[in-house]
């Protein structure tokens, strides 16, 4: 049995509005589907930021029990900030070729 242009017309018309239907869904989700790629982007970025700004916290807190702890690293600290003990003479040279 042979179908008639009626059916036929009906078949080609459905597929077409399927393939339509599909390619503008495709059209409206690309946005949020690029979007969200960016915000992942973000987001390993800032977990990066978060991981290093976790390190130098803890180095600084290592170095502040250091402080209460090591009486050697103190005074290595104030020997650099040019401080001296009571009484002592300190001599600073600078270099001129600024």
């Amino acid at each position: 049995m042979t179908e008639g242009w009626k059916d036929r017309f009906v078949k080609v018309f459905a597929l077409s509005l399927i393939v339509v239907v599909f390619i503008g869904g495709l059209l409206v989700a690309w946005p949020a589907f690029r979007r969200g790629q960016s915000l992942r982007l973000q987001d390993a970025e800032l977990a990066e930021r978060m991981e290093m700004k976790r390190a130098e916290i803890a180095k600084l807190i290592e170095n502040q029990n250091r402080f209460k702890t090591d009486p050697d690293f103190v005074e290595h600290i104030s020997r650099q900030n040019r401080r001296v003990f009571p009484g002592e003479l300190l001599f600073i040279f600078e270099d001129k070729k600024k």
